[in-house]
């Protein structure tokens, strides 16, 4: 009994080591020379960064404070060249703190419409349904980790109610399983909103 229950938790670490080096199912843009620089209270002074965005609006000049299309900005290293989403990490991430309250008006605004969470949503039939962040998505029929839960919507009757979404203020944009994964749905809502 001990051997085989060694081998599925092995089987189980393995699938969650490939999981964790997925790429990132989205197309992102590194701008190495951005016009639009965080804060800098926020940066060190010897740090370079480059500017983390989706493809769509790019910021038009370096008069503009800051910019709700980009996502962050990330800390140069030698590295970054080679692979940027290796460099997506909560040490080298520095949030663009316009962008979060974009995502979640997409998510409240959208958040009802989306075709897999109403399957999850008919599923569950009543009550609090989370929404997990892709990067690092819970079993079924468990709650993921706070840092990787979205927020939380109302459900009766098998239906998302739409005007129910509450966000939750313990996620993190950046956590060590890389950048924030929205369903395609809402992904795709998000660059719209972007455009």
């Amino acid at each position: 009994m001990l051997g085989k229950i060694s081998g599925i938790a092995a089987r189980r670490n393995l699938w969650t080591a490939r999981a964790l080096h997925a790429p990132y199912p989205y197309k992102l843009i590194l701008d190495t020379k951005p016009s639009v620089l965080p804060p800098a209270s926020s940066q060190p002074a010897e740090t370079s960064v480059s500017a983390l965005r989706f493809p769509g609006k790019a910021p038009e000049s370096s008069s503009q404070q800051s910019n709700d299309s980009i996502i962050g900005w990330i800390r140069a290293s030698a590295q970054i060249a080679a692979d940027p989403q290796a460099q997506i990490s909560p040490q080298s991430f520095i949030e663009n703190r316009q962008f979060w309250p974009l995502v979640l008006g997409v998510l409240e605004n959208h958040v009802h419409e989306d075709p897999e969470l109403q399957a999850q949503a008919a599923f569950q039939k009543t009550g609090w349904m989370n929404i997990a962040d892709g990067r690092n998505p819970p079993p079924l029929g468990r709650t993921g980790n706070a840092e990787d839960i979205l927020g939380c919507v109302l459900v009766k009757d098998k239906a998302m109610v739409p005007g129910t979404f509450q966000s939750n203020w313990a996620h993190r944009p950046v956590t060590t399983d890389g950048l924030f994964q929205l369903p395609k749905y809402l992904h795709t809502k998000l660059l719209e909103r972007l455009s």
